[in-house]
């Protein structure tokens, strides 16, 4: 497994100023590309599964306009699957870790979509489910 962060944008309001005020942090992950990435795959994405590899899916996704957001949600589908956290409970809970308001955290976001998804293709081939 391979040692990274993810970023994460909170929020909160300043009641007596009545603003938003925007913090980022990163969390402590691992990137895993081994067999496990699969399972989460077919165990929290069936129906994706049924027709397609989690490599296959991110193959599929690499180059969709990330900042439409339909493709980030797919792309962090497929991220759930890739990455290991103890900070990071379930998918609901993971989705729940991003602000996509902000554009320099959802450029950030993305940078780091694309860099999990590279190290995931030079890691393995598609199989003989997506022929």
């Amino acid at each position: 497994m391979i040692n990274t962060t993810l970023p994460v944008l909170e929020t909160e309001l300043d009641e007596a100023k009545g603003e938003l005020i925007r913090k980022t942090h990163d969390i402590k992950c691992k990137i895993d590309v081994s067999v496990f990435a699969e399972r989460r795959w077919e165990e929290n994405f069936p129906a994706n599964a049924k027709t397609e590899t989690i490599f296959a899916y991110v193959e599929r996704m690499n180059g969709k306009d990330l900042k439409n957001p339909a493709y980030l949600l797919s792309n962090l589908k497929a991220i759930y699957c890739f990455i290991v956290s103890d900070e990071i409970a379930d998918f609901d809970s993971f989705l729940q870790m991003f602000d996509m308001s902000d554009i320099e955290y959802l450029t950030r976001l993305i940078n780091k979509i694309k860099f999990v998804f590279e190290i995931a293709l030079k890691a393995t081939t598609t199989n003989a489910k997506n022929s």
